[in-house]
């Protein structure tokens, strides 16, 4: 069976231009970054136009953090959103188009959160970044025009965080998000599920990459058993805000995402898992490439007021 033939067509370009590439792993580390953000802002299409956007500096303990809000409403609720890259890549200026268009389809204050990156800062500052960056707006919503509830979201690596801040929300017993959005987490190491097995050689993201972004994040082997790295390997999944879960059918990471919806549902919460169908690792943030990718994350969109 030729699975090339099930995936999404919209997607066989980038799949042949990232096989063109090359090992990847092999480019050094700042090098691999510029190539990689270069290639997502000269691929970016015309700007999704909305009413509003401003920018923030976010003055943390020892470090300040580059913020960009969103509004196409004059929404009092909001979401704020961590960037994918393998912890290694990826900043406001590459998601801006994104989070335009998440702003103008779900009608609430979308705030893209610039984070450390590896190597040059292992875990845990990427995580650091996105707690402290939580509790900061939390504290100071007003100065964000938030009236309502906040929320997180990302993608990849930014919705590792995402998943990650919750857990230490609920074991901190400190202020929760209303609700976490997650498109395609990395949660935890494998080697062994079905969709690692079955994709990782095959589209964009592969087995090999996934293991150096993680290298790249991690000081050492005990990083990969802490929950606020690796969420899967949590020991208690209750008491957590509402989840909702995007997963792709042909991603290596699929199996854990789709796991942890299970944990939580078991534990007693509200989760929702959504597979898309033909959709490979990377799909939301290629919604100018697939419609089908654009109408997934659109429903996801349209669905997130109900939760703040």
């Amino acid at each position: 069976m030729n699975l090339m033939n099930m995936v999404d067509p919209d997607f066989n370009s980038l799949i042949e231009l990232s096989k063109s590439a090359g090992d990847m792993t092999k480019i050094e580390p700042a090098m691999l970054r510029n190539f990689l953000d270069e290639s997502s802002l000269s691929s970016r299409g015309k700007p999704v136009e909305i009413k509003e956007t401003k920018d923030y500096k976010i003055k943390l303990d020892g470090r300040t953090l580059n913020a960009r809000m969103y509004d196409n409403n004059n929404a009092k609720s909001a979401i704020l959103y961590y960037h994918g890259g393998g912890f290694l890549f990826g900043n406001i200026e590459t998601y801006d188009n994104y989070c335009r268009f998440l702003a103008k389809e779900s009608w609430v204050k979308i705030i893209s959160i610039e984070y450390r990156l590896a190597p040059e800062h292992k875990f845990p500052d990427a995580f650091n970044d996105a707690y402290d960056s939580f509790h900061y707006i939390a504290k100071k919503k007003k100065d964000f025009g938030i009236e309502g509830r906040i929320g997180v979201a990302g993608d990849s690596a930014g919705a590792n965080l995402a998943a990650a801040l919750c857990l230490k929300c609920r074991d901190g017993k400190t202020e929760m998000p209303a609700v976490q959005v997650l498109f395609y987490p990395s949660l935890a190491p494998d080697n062994f599920s079905r969709s690692f097995i079955e994709y990782s050689d095959n589209y964009v993201l592969t087995g090999k990459m996934i293991r150096y972004f993680g290298n790249m994040y991690s000081k050492n082997m005990q990083d990969l058993i802490n929950p606020y790295f690796s969420p899967l390997v949590a020991d208690d999944f209750s008491n957590l805000p509402p989840a909702i879960m995007v997963t792709n059918e042909y991603d290596p990471l699929r199996d854990p995402e789709e796991t942890y919806v299970k944990k939580l549902r078991e534990a007693g919460v509200r989760a929702v898992g959504i597979r898309g169908i033909g959709m490979i690792h990377g799909s939301a943030t290629d919604f100018e490439v697939s419609d089908g990718a654009r109408n997934i994350v659109k429903m996801v969109a349209r669905i997130i007021p109900d939760y703040l």
